[in-house]
């Protein structure tokens, strides 16, 4: 089975976004991590320093006091007066700052305050007494010792802070340390590792892209055969079709030579007959005259009926004025006959059509004969319009009945397909439909000057109007 590569594609490109995603959320997670660590190495720095600082007021505390009773010169007071107005601020900037880290160091910070209250007591003492006692007071030895010693306590209360702090930075630069080089993996690894995910999602869409040009080419060639082919087979068709019509007018053409002659047999055969006959009755009644025979009438009678036939049956077959005058003549004759036979009443009006073929004048005589049967039969009409103009090069006859409509049509209803063929014979087309008001509208066209040949290749008629109906098998 064919690896699907576009969400092959779009998995690889969505993986390599989650890793660039990840690398800037890695890096801005380490960046706040190293701001925090780096922020803990600055206030422990701090810390000492304000260690260093307090240790400093304690030395000019110390200083101060010494030159002051080495000397008697107030001048060496100024250290010792700073560091005794200095001392509390500092002491207290460091418990602050401790007490921010959460690193108290109760228990240093109980015996520095003793020292450091011991301390100054002892200075303050030593001062007083320089005053007071002036040189003599260099001679008490013990309170040197005493202070020396209480010094050195406090100096290494103080150097065990500054070892706290200084292991906390060094605890915090380990932790840079590994903080970086972390980061420097991730901000290495992962966009290596995107970048080589959209690379293969790149090449996914390569390939599909070269796999649907492909398919796009495949597809471009199989239209070209399927046109190629079904061009070759319309061609086939229409030639086809081309040739069923060549057969079909052909064969109304035998159709209507052979009525001809089948209206000349009636016409001079059973016609001559007929008027032998009528003859012959009445060489009779003048032989027997003035005797009567009651049968001579009927006899004329039915001569009179016999030679009424055959005419009416060679009309039928092929009007005479059709071949004589044309088919304006031919309708006229052909509507005085409806009107004589029927109720129905024909109004006509019929432009020239002498630009017509002898072949369009047949079929569209006998289109004629097919409209008029059907509304004889179906219409239920009281009035049937025949007209035709000519208009834009065609000759148009317009059929329109006030009678029921066409109602619901079948397409293949041997009528509407008679027409529409005698319509394609006469090299035309045939719309068929609803009358504007009510009844039923057939309009024809067709190319004045031409007949078969030189109708419309595909030899197809419209038919675009609503609610058809069969016309002659309903």
């Amino acid at each position: 089975m064919r690896l699907l590569t576009f969400p092959v594609a779009a998995g690889l490109l969505l993986a390599g976004c989650v890793a660039f995603v990840a690398t800037a959320y890695g890096e801005y997670r380490s960046l706040g991590e190293l701001t925090r660590l780096e922020a803990g190495r600055a206030h422990a720095l701090r810390t000492q320093q304000l260690v260093s600082d307090l240790n400093g007021l304690l030395i000019d505390l110390e200083t101060g006091t010494r030159g002051f009773l080495i000397t008697g010169d107030a001048a060496f007071l100024q250290p010792y007066e700073r560091a005794q107005r200095d001392l509390d601020a500092s002491y207290a900037q460091l418990k602050d700052a401790l007490a921010i880290t959460g690193d108290r160091q109760d228990q240093a910070f109980a015996r520095l305050d003793r020292f450091i209250a011991e301390r100054r007591r002892q200075v303050e003492n030593q001062v007083a007494n320089r005053w007071k006692l002036g040189a003599e007071a260099l001679n008490d030895r013990q309170a040197y010792v005493a202070g020396k010693q209480l010094m050195d306590e406090i100096r290494g209360e103080l150097a065990r802070l500054k070892s706290v702090q200084q292991r906390r930075i060094d605890g915090i630069e380990s932790a840079v340390a590994l903080q970086t080089k972390e980061t420097t993996l991730l901000a290495q690894v992962l966009p290596l590792a995107g970048g080589v995910l959209v690379a293969a999602a790149m090449a996914a869409l390569w390939i599909e892209r070269e796999r649907r040009d492909q398919a796009e080419r495949a597809l471009r060639d199989s239209h070209a055969r399927l046109e190629g082919a079904v061009a070759e087979r319309t061609r086939e068709l229409r030639e086809a079709l081309t040739r069923i019509q060549s057969f079909a007018a052909e064969l109304d053409r035998s159709v209507e030579a052979e009525r001809r002659r089948l209206a000349r047999e009636v016409h001079d055969q059973l016609g001559q007959l007929g008027t032998a006959a009528k003859m012959l009755a009445l060489s009779m009644a003048r032989k027997i005259a003035p005797a009567k025979e009651p049968m001579h009438d009927e006899m004329l009678a039915i001569a009179d009926e016999v030679i009424g036939a055959a005419r009416r049956i060679a009309n039928t077959l092929r009007p005479p004025l059709l071949d004589d005058f044309g088919f304006g003549a031919a309708v006229q004759h052909y509507a005085q006959g409806l009107q004589r036979q029927s109720e129905l009443v024909v109004d006509l009006d019929l432009a020239p059509d002498e630009a017509l073929s002898s072949e369009q004048h047949n079929q569209l005589f006998r289109l004629l004969q097919e409209a008029a049967t059907n509304v004889l039969r179906h219409a239920q009409a009281h009035q049937l319009t025949i007209e035709s103009r000519i208009e834009d090069g065609e000759y148009r006859l317009r059929i329109e009945d006030d009678g029921v409509g066409p109602g619901q049509v079948r397409a293949d209803a041997s009528g509407l397909r008679n027409m529409r063929e005698r319509a394609v014979l006469a090299g035309g087309e045939l719309v068929f439909g609803p009358a504007p008001r009510r009844g039923t509208r057939i309009d024809v066209r067709v190319p004045l000057g031409g007949g078969a040949d030189e109708r419309d290749s595909t030899g197809e008629t419209r038919e675009s109007e609503e609610g058809w109906d069969e016309v002659s098998d309903r």
